[in-house]
Parts: C-alpha cells; sequence; structure tokens
C-alpha cells in the first residue's frame, strides 16, 4: 500500500487544536500529582471476552443472522500509561451468502500526564479483517450496518487507520467537572469490492475527520445523584473512489445526556443521545450537489436493583428515531436509515471473588420499522450475550 500517510493532509489543524487547549497549563499541571498513581486505571484494566448472538428478520426480505465472539485487553503499562487491544471474530449469513473472519485490529496507548488533568491518546487500527467483498457479500454487510440494527460487527475491515487525541479535566466547583477535548482521525485506503474475472482495482478513500468536545459532570450534594452533559462537534473530509472525490459527509453535532440517580439499593440511570448532520455532498464529474443527512435520537432507561450478594439484576428500555439519509440514484433520490425501533430486556452481572471475575448476561428483543434503500420494511430482531472480565 503507497502514501499511507498523505503529504497533503491537513495536520497542521490537530497541531493548532492541541495549542489552544492551553499549554501553560499543561506545564503547570505536570508538577502538581493529583492522588496516588496506582489508582489512575482503577476499574478499567482487565480482560473481556464475549460471544453474541444477533437476529434480525426484515418483513418481505428474511433473517440476518450474526454470531461474534469480542475480545479485549486493558493493561497498565507502567504507573500513567495504558495499553488497550480489541477484536472480533464474526461469523454472518443471510440465505445462501456468509461473511466471516476476524475484524481489524483497534490497538491504542493513552497517558495521563503528571497532574492528572491532561489524557493523550494514540490509536491505530490494523487491516486485519477482510475488506474486499464479492457484490453479494456487500450487500448483505450494506443491510446489516444499518445504525438502527445494532449489528455488533457492522464490518469486518476497513484498511490502516489511525488517530491522536488530547483530553483536558478539572473542577470547577466541588461537585463540578469540566472536560474538552480533540481528536483526528486517518483514514486509510482499501479496496471495498472484488468480483471473480474482474482487473479493475477499485480503491476507497474515506475521508479523514476532526473533532472537538465539550463534557461537564455534576454530583448533587448527597451524592445520589448525577448528571452529565456531553456534545462533540465532528468535521468530515471528503470520501475518494480512485482518487476521484464522491462524497463528504455533513459536519456532526453530537449531544449525550446522562441522569442517574440512587435511591436505596435501587439505580435509576437515563440516557438521551442526540445526531444532528449537516447535507451530505455528493460529487460526480460536472455537480457539486447536496442532501438531506440524517439526524438521529435514541433513549435508555435502565432500572438496576441488587438481587442477592452475588447477582446484580437490570431491566432496560431503550427507543431510536431516526429521520432518512437522501441518497441520488439513477436519476431519482431514495431515503435510507428512517427507523423507529423500540427493545427491551435485562442484563445480569455476577460477583465473583471479589468482583476479580464478573460473568455479565443480556438479552434483548427488539422490534419496529426500518427504511433500506427506499423501502420500509417491518423488522423484529433478538439478541443474546455472555461476558466475562477478568479484572487486574
Amino acid at each position: 500500500m503507497k502514501n499511507i500517510f498523505p503529504k497533503h493532509r491537513p495536520f497542521h489543524i490537530l497541531v493548532i487544536l492541541f495549542i489552544t487547549c492551553g499549554l501553560h497549563m499543561l506545564i503547570a499541571q505536570m508538577s502538581k500529582p493529583g492522588y496516588d498513581e496506582k489508582l489512575l486505571f482503577r476499574g478499567i484494566t482487565g480482560i473481556t471476552i464475549g460471544g453474541v448472538q444477533q437476529q434480525w428478520t426484515l418483513k418481505d426480505s428474511g433473517t440476518f443472522n450474526q454470531q461474534s465472539a469480542p475480545i479485549s485487553i486493558a493493561l497498565p503499562i507502567g504507573n500513567r500509561i495504558l495499553f488497550m487491544a480489541t477484536n472480533s471474530v464474526a461469523y454472518t449469513k443471510f440465505d445462501t451468502t456468509r461473511v466471516q473472519g476476524f475484524t481489524d485490529t483497534r490497538v491504542s496507548l493513552s497517558y495521563i500526564l503528571p497532574g492528572d488533568k491532561f489524557w493523550l491518546t494514540a490509536g491505530a487500527s490494523f487491516p486485519t479483517g477482510k475488506t474486499q467483498l464479492a457484490s453479494q457479500e456487500l450487500r448483505l454487510m450494506t443491510t446489516i450496518s444499518q445504525t438502527a440494527l445494532g449489528y455488533h460487527v457492522p464490518v469486518f475491515g476497513q484498511g490502516l487507520n489511525g488517530n491522536l487525541g488530547l483530553a483536558y479535566a478539572t473542577s470547577l466547583a466541588r461537585r463540578v467537572v469540566i472536560g474538552l477535548g480533540t481528536s483526528y482521525s486517518y483514514k486509510g485506503k482499501y479496496e471495498p469490492i472484488t468480483d471473480a474475472g474482474s482487473t479493475t482495482k477499485i480503491e476507497y478513500d474515506p475521508g479523514d475527520e476532526v473533532s472537538g468536545n465539550i463534557g461537564l459532570d455534576y454530583i448533587t450534594f448527597s451524592k445520589t445523584a448525577r448528571v452529565s452533559i456531553d456534545i462533540t462537534g465532528t468535521y468530515f473530509f471528503e470520501d475518494k473512489l480512485s482518487g476521484q472525490k464522491i462524497f463528504q459527509s455533513g459536519s456532526r453535532i453530537m449531544g449525550f445526556f446522562v441522569y442517574a440517580l440512587k435511591a436505596g439499593d435501587a439505580s435509576h440511570m437515563l440516557n438521551v443521545r442526540s445526531r444532528y448532520r449537516l447535507q451530505n455532498t455528493f460529487y460526480d464529474a460536472t455537480t457539486t450537489t447536496k442532501y438531506d443527512a440524517t439526524s438521529q435520537v435514541e433513549g435508555q432507561y435502565t432500572f438496576t436493583i441488587p438481587l442477592n450478594s452475588w447477582l446484580v439484576g437490570s431491566a432496560v428500555g431503550e427507543l431510536k428515531y431516526y429521520t432518512p439519509d437522501q441518497i441520488p440514484l439513477g436519476g431519482e433520490i431514495i431515503e435510507t436509515g428512517k427507523a423507529i425501533v423500540g427493545s427491551f430486556g435485562p442484563d445480569f452481572l455476577f460477583i465473583i471473588n471479589g468482583s476479580i471475575i464478573t460473568p455479565m448476561v443480556n438479552l434483548r428483543y427488539s422490534m419496529g420499522t426500518v427504511t433500506i434503500d427506499g423501502a420500509a420494511k417491518d423488522v423484529n430482531g433478538f439478541e443474546a450475550g455472555i461476558g466475562l472480565k477478568i479484572s487486574f
């Protein structure tokens, strides 16, 4: 693969964003550790493995099945550096079409600077997953990549990717914490499709991304309730196909709200996530056109209570509402991605050996309506998952 890191990509944007985060604060904080360094990654380190069975039935289309087995590891390297790696193996099937294998391997390093207010992150996604798909395989993966369906492995491979990020957090008051962050994501080229007998090489180059983030966390005086608000803005560069611009995602603003309340032994949590995107841009040989992009709202309520000394149970309900993306195709504008989907089910957390070993089980049933390539379809789905976390 040539030109993995293009010379003319705007990496200077990342440098400018880092500088504006406040170099003078960085230097000041490096000389003032805030607490015991051994506690920095408490609750994060460990190995998590699992198995997930997902199934969605689309009316008049059929049933799409996927089995996946994710694994992740978080390992401290020294007092202030955290190494993380994730991968998954999956088997996806529809009718006689199958796609199986490993996904891309994601690794990252995080470093908390002395002073405990700045967090640096660098990561890479290595192309261990399948990228070249036959036309039938591509249609299968296009369907299960619909966000509303929530498949754990919507894609297997997307080439070599990398990211750099910087986050800063500080207390505004005794129970109020504010955080700022910025990141740059590099997206490498890959070949998305292959057909027997074809000698034409199709190279897809997805656009890089630049993001900025601000968050606020408030804990009440009684420590029984917590409110968190997080806002992220992302700018996307142009996607290219065989060197020609074809598409640019509209800039996105994403908001995330959390309200958590503890009442006796029971806990309540309400999450609301909203994504708003400006119009997408489509390029062809002679024209540039813009079409409406999806807006998405997701809400989730979780009620959690200990069932006994070794088992914690949760009841989870979720609702998704998406407006459609508009896509020009064959002289027409079709809509895709529109959805109203609800899901509910239980989660179970087993407490063994003082939480060093933590088995988990979850079940979900979902139903609703999803529009795919201009056709609205009634859908219903089922998910069953098991997991095991071993904490260090």
